[in-house]
């Protein structure tokens, strides 16, 4: 009796349990419902090693003579043509080929994870009644090799997908989705600008339609160059009507913003309408000067008239240009953009273009108003409230025992012989004088006198005179007047400490 009893106590705990197994299995039913999860119906590999892919094909990619991909933002069609991928219905079109061999490389063979639904009732479920994407490659026999992938299946890392349509429901890896995210545009090939070396560039121009110009030039003869050096071969021509010193310092990252052009995409390869873009009616023009090296080994070895030593090669420079007109910004800010000789519309960032549209003209400028070599002045004249100060170096040719030529200079203030170490202290203030900040609004001299006025005669060409005058502007600040646009400030303290530099100066015999 208390055998069966027992019995009996057993049988419930079971029963009891399957219940609870019944229960445990609707609930999680209904949530995989709930959850938008369709049910997989493939046997589950319950042993701890790793379930195999399955091979479900696999193609020699050199003989895929046609591929087409579709995809959210694409729905094209290549043929290869003379090794060269091209699109089938705009064959003029140019093709990214580097993309075109990404997308190839995903269908030379494809493995499924495992297969999810042997026999799908509803392809919805999977996001496969319309596919997400498509790749499908032709061989030259007729073979074809195709998958569409649905869905994202969120717990397995990969996505749903048809292969070969043979109506079942494989789960691929996640490379095979992702990788077929390029949009019609990218696949579109982007024209290259041309490679420009910074240090080749002479001359760069840049018209704004609605803004002020900028343009510089180099020029070995820069008739600019105040310092009868060669110091500064760079003259700034605009914003500034007149011609001004470039600080070559600040050349090297100037330069480098002028050499490379990375277009983003092209959005039109051969627009027909301009206009759509603001290419019609350019808002900017950028136009850049350089040269090309080539060096070429000659056919005969020749003599360096200088040296008389052999020449084996010759380096030749060509003249290159590019231009590049800018339209308007699309909604991300990039502007749209065409070479000269070219209707294809591209895409640069707004960073790289604004750099080259408004540089900083005034910090790029030599800030130094006059800087003349010492060795090329012969007098100097100054005015200060009205008081004429005059410096002289008097030069006298000789001949040592050896018979060369040398030069002994003299140094004099107001008629007065002084140290060289003196006069070159003075000096030194004088040249030292800067343009401080460009004035922003148009100013009149008219009823202003100078509080200080420099000249500078070059010895070397008579008919040269460097002359700098200093008008009252504010506390702080003198109006600085070259004989050109008065565009310029000065610092007020500066020019002060120079006209008391030149006011103290004395001969030896005056102190």
């Amino acid at each position: 009796m208390k055998r069966k009893n027992k019995n009996i106590v057993q049988m419930i705990s079971l029963l009891m349990v399957l219940g609870v197994l019944i229960v445990g299995y609707v609930w999680y039913s209904n949530w995989k419902a709930k959850e938008g999860q369709p049910e997989e119906t493939s046997e589950e590999n319950v042993d701890d090693e790793p379930a195999q892919d399955i091979m479900l094909g696999s193609i020699d990619t050199t003989q895929i003579s046609k591929l087409h991909y579709q995809a959210e933002e694409a729905d094209l069609i290549f043929v290869l043509k003379d090794e060269v991928w091209i699109l089938e219905t705009e064959p003029e079109r140019p093709i990214n080929q580097s993309n075109v061999k990404d997308l190839i490389n995903l269908i030379d063979e494809v493995k499924a994870e495992r297969l999810i639904n042997e026999d799908p009732e509803d392809l919805a479920e999977y996001g496969l009644s319309e596919s997400k994407a498509l790749l499908e490659a032709t061989l030259a026999d007729g073979t074809t090799l195709s998958y569409r992938i649905g869905d994202e299946a969120i717990d397995n890392e990969g996505y749903y997908a048809l292969v070969n349509d043979d109506g079942k429901i494989y789960l691929l890896a996640g490379s095979y989705g992702s990788g077929l995210s390029y949009s019609n545009l990218e696949m579109t090939a982007v024209e290259e600008a041309p490679a420009i070396t910074a240090a080749n560039i002479q001359h760069i121009d840049v018209i704004n339609r609605d803004s002020q110009d900028f343009e510089i030039v180099y020029d070995a003869e820069n008739e600019y160059d105040n310092s009868n050096t060669g110091m500064f071969p760079w003259v700034m021509k605009k914003p500034y009507e007149d011609g001004y010193n470039l600080d070559t310092s600040k050349l090297t990252d100037l330069l480098t913003n002028y050499s490379t052009f990375d277009f983003i995409s092209c959005i039109d390869y051969n627009s027909e309408d301009l206009a759509t873009y603001g290419l019609a009616d350019p808002a900017a023009t950028i136009y850049v000067g350089y040269y090309e090296s080539r060096t070429e080994t000659l056919t005969e070895p020749e003599k360096d008239p200088a040296t008389g030593e052999e020449i084996t090669e010759k380096t030749y420079q060509e003249d290159k240009e590019f231009k590049l007109y800018v339209g308007n910004q699309e909604e991300e800010g990039n502007y749209y953009v065409r070479m000269e000789g070219s209707n294809a519309v591209y895409t640069i960032s707004a960073s790289s273009i604004d750099t080259m549209l408004w540089p900083d003209t005034f910090d790029l400028l030599n800030a130094f108003i006059h800087i003349p070599n010492i060795e090329a002045v012969d007098s100097i004249t100054a005015e200060i409230d009205g008081v004429p100060y005059t410096m002289e170096i008097k030069r006298t040719t000789s001949k040592n025992d050896a018979g060369e030529e040398e030069t002994t200079k003299t140094y004099y203030n107001n008629g007065n012989e002084v140290t060289e170490d003196n006069f070159k202290g003075v000096y030194q203030s004088m040249v030292s004088a800067k343009y401080d900040s460009e004035l922003k609004e148009e100013v009149t001299t008219e009823g202003l006198t100078p509080i200080l006025t420099i000249s500078y005669h070059i010895f070397k060409d008579k008919d040269v005179t460097l002359t700098a005058s200093y008008l009252p502007y504010n506390e702080s600040f003198y109006l600085v007047d070259t004989g050109k646009k008065i565009r310029f400030l000065a610092d007020k303290r500066q020019i002060d400490d120079i006209a008391k530099a030149i006011k103290e100066f004395k001969a030896p015999e005056e102190n």
